[in-house]
């Protein structure tokens, strides 16, 4: 390999680690606002989060207050449930 080749090698390797960094970088922000819904600009605590759904009676965790589905009820931790 030549020297001109190397440096065009090497600048294309440079090319492409920065253009993953932004990448990545741009990826990592969506997730901090919101990791389950990358599409909305709505800031959600990372907590468990246990919702009763009313019509089954079913009592799930889920990972944020964001996930969890309209219409269900959160309910206390360690409540009876």
């Amino acid at each position: 390999m030549t020297a001109p080749q190397k440096k065009i090698l090497g600048g294309l390797v440079v090319v492409l680690i920065a253009t993953g960094l932004i990448y990545w970088d741009e990826t990592r922000k969506d997730t901090l606002l919101s990791p389950n819904k990358p599409d909305t600009d709505e800031v959600c605590i990372q907590v468990i989060t246990p919702a009763r759904n009313p019509q089954t009676g079913e009592v799930r965790d889920f990972p944020t207050p964001c996930d969890v589905p309209e219409g269900w009820e959160l309910v206390e931790p360690f409540a009876n449930y």
